[in-house]
């Protein structure tokens, strides 16, 4: 078995910086909060979490925080609506991947209760001050849907007696054109930061036109016993969905539209009131969250009929939290005590072809606990425990028998160990039990308006390492599995969803980064990962054994920065995806793959005064590939072409 060989190989070796590793990313910041919920010194919990700072972020060649994402191992991103919010999917789930992965905004989740994407385009990459990324772990701090990993953005916020502003203009092929303004006034007691812009672009294909609004804020107070703020923000989109179009129509013309009148438009807005404060004992901290989002979309969907959906989401959300730092033993520990409520409400209507009315709510409370010892510089030992009460229920007020409801007690804990073995080469490994409560789209049909309610998902996760610093060059390998229980699933046969008998995932991610003093930085990281049926059938076809669809058994990402001027620098990089089994091809029959692609993509940046400029390229040799392809039956399938090759230019000037 892959995991049992990778323990033995992680124990083993200690030689293990011939292999190569991530994206120009920093490991242990000065403040961590992912790990703890609470700023924590670098090194302090044992399980290290992966660090995009603000500078990985200006000199990377991505435009959106997918973008940025999928330059990490054991994170893929595919596009299923010709959309800027692509699902991140990390360590290979599939089409389900954003259900497996927990996103975060300033700590409090953005994830949603429906299958839908994370709205990536309401946070632009220039409000982002880092973004915390742990892998395979969450769930006994931040509850479900963290089986793959949690990522948390933290966004930027005043700082103490900066004053300072920010315009910024680009534009590039397809129409596409983006402005942006920034504001930062902070005092010696109280600041506020403030981003808005607007983006619109006619992309690549017919019917894709995009236009973004969006903007945010922080108000913020600060003295010596803590701070109080408020963060708040609101987007509105509007988005042409060109469809999946087959493989005979992308030979004939890549860029047509399938579906050239649909559409789809979302506002969402948000509220986070958090605080902190010091006490004698230890430190306080409490956040209470808003966040409300309304959708439109209008499509044909195999009738001759135009179908409009509405859905309105609100959610509300408290998180108070204590952390007990204290000394025994001659070891210093760490008790972190925290209260977690959701409430989630949704309601949609739509028509003529989609009869469902659907009204679902989600409700939780959860309590957890999560003690970590450092028995010493070299050792420290994390253990965790949650429970959490779920009650998730839908109806249908256009159906008197489309009603149900559930209650669940779920548990999670976590346990995880670091050890210095020499020098700097650290070993590590962390074992724990995670869970996903089912959607209103899980439990809900849309077009025949009936209810049937699925069982949690859970699963056990286990992780061994090395963690290398050596000169110049900082080393990570890891090999992790995942045994999974009751895993949500789209049947294609029924057309409904569906807890699956026993799956796994597994694998190892291969990382490396070297920054050496002559402006010269780079990177290089694999993934190999496996995700599988341990049994069951489709349509009476044994699925045992079989690959999940959409997960690519080898992806590799790589690149150089280089300062070669003063003020200058050229960022080059490389993302490599393997083949991979089409969508609604568990019975992998198919006998076609999704094909395999190499994107290149480059950016050169200029700094002269309070100027900043950037041009750059996406897809340098122009790739004809795809991120998501869907089985229709043989001998072809559907897809979304990606964007060919594409030239943006842009300018930032900085008012101090």
């Amino acid at each position: 078995m892959l995991f049992r060989k990778g323990i033995a190989a992680v124990l083993s070796a200690t030689a293990c910086v011939a292999f190569a590793a991530d994206r120009p990313v920093t490991y242990a910041p000065s403040v961590v909060v992912t790990a703890t919920r609470f700023e924590e010194r670098p090194g302090r919990y044992p399980i290290g979490v992966q660090v995009l700072t603000e500078e990985d972020i200006k000199h990377s060649t991505a435009a959106t925080v997918p973008e940025l994402l999928r330059m990490l191992s054991g994170i893929r991103t595919r596009d299923l609506s010709a959309s800027p919010n692509l699902q991140v999917d990390m360590r290979g789930f599939g089409i389900f991947g954003d259900q497996n992965t927990l996103v975060l905004l300033d700590g409090q989740r953005i994830s949603e209760n429906e299958q839908t994407t994370v709205n990536w385009a309401a946070i632009p990459l220039d409000a982002i001050e880092r973004i915390e990324v742990l892998r395979g772990g969450g769930a006994v701090l931040y509850g479900g849907g963290a089986t793959g990993g949690t990522i948390n953005i933290i966004t930027k916020s005043p700082r103490r007696g900066e004053r300072s502003a920010t315009l910024h203009g680009g534009t590039g092929t397809h129409s596409t054109r983006e402005a942006r303004a920034g504001l930062n006034l902070g005092g010696e007691g109280v600041g506020i930061r403030a981003n808005a812009g607007r983006y619109e672009s006619d992309n690549f294909r017919d019917n894709n036109r995009t236009r973004i609004d969006n903007a945010q804020a922080d108000v913020r107070w600060w003295n010596a016993a803590g701070s109080l703020s408020l963060k708040f923000g609101a987007d509105d989109q509007r988005q042409g969905l060109p469809g999946a179009i087959t493989e005979a129509q992308i030979s004939m013309n890549p860029r047509q539209a399938a579906t050239p009148g649909d559409f789809s438009a979302l506002r969402s807005g948000y509220l986070n009131l958090g605080g902190e404060t010091r006490l004698a004992a230890g430190v306080l901290a409490a956040n209470l969250g808003y966040r409300e989002k309304d959708t439109d979309a209008s499509f044909f969907v195999g009738t001759p009929f135009r179908n409009n959906v509405e859905a309105r989401v609100n959610v509300w959300s408290f998180t108070p939290r204590f952390k007990l730092p204290y000394r025994a033993g001659g070891w210093e520990n760490s008790l972190i005590l925290g209260f977690d409520y959701d409430d989630w409400k949704f309601d949609a209507t739509a028509g003529p072809a989609i009869i469902g009315r659907p009204h679902s709510t989600q409700r939780s409370a959860a309590l957890y606990a999560q003690h970590t010892t450092a028995f010493s510089p070299d050792t420290s030992l994390a253990l965790g425990l949650r429970e959490q009460r779920v009650n998730y229920a839908v109806n249908d007020p256009t159906n008197l028998l489309a009603a149900d409801s559930r209650k669940h007690t779920l548990h999670a804990w976590g346990i995880a160990v670091r050890q210095r073995l020499v020098a700097e080469y650290f070993a590590y490994g962390k074992a724990g039990h995670s869970f996903r409560v089912p959607n209103v789209n899980d439990n809900y049909s849309l077009f025949t308006a009936t209810v049937a309610l699925l069982e949690p998902q859970t699963s056990d996760d286990y992780e061994v390492g090395l963690d290398i610093r050596a000169g110049p060059g900082r080393y990570r390998l890891a090999f992790y599995q995942s045994e999974i229980n009751n895993e949500i699933f789209f049947d294609p046969i029924t057309f409904t969803n569906r807890n699956l008998p026993p799956t796994r995932r597994s694998g190892f991610e291969a990382e490396g980064r070297w920054r050496f003093a002559d402006g010269l930085d780079f990177y290089v990281n694999y993934t190999y990962a496996l995700a599988e049926f341990r049994s069951g059938n489709f349509g009476g076809i044994s699925i045992a054994g079989n690959s999940v669809p959409l997960v690519p058994r080898h992806a590799a990402n790589g690149g150089v920065g280089w300062a070669f001027a003063a003020g200058s620098r050229l960022d080059v990089s490389l993302r490599y995806v393997g083949e991979q089994t089409f969508d609604a091809d568990e019975t992998n029959t198919f006998g076609r793959k999704m094909p395999a692609y190499t994107v290149v993509d480059l950016k050169l940046t200029q700094a002269t005064g309070g100027w900043l400029l950037a041009a750059g390229v996406k897809n340098l040799f122009n790739e004809k590939y795809f991120s998501y392809g869907v089985f229709t039956g043989f001998p072809t399938y559907a897809a979304l072409p990606a964007p060919e090759r594409s030239v943006f230019v842009s300018a930032r000037y900085q008012f101090k």
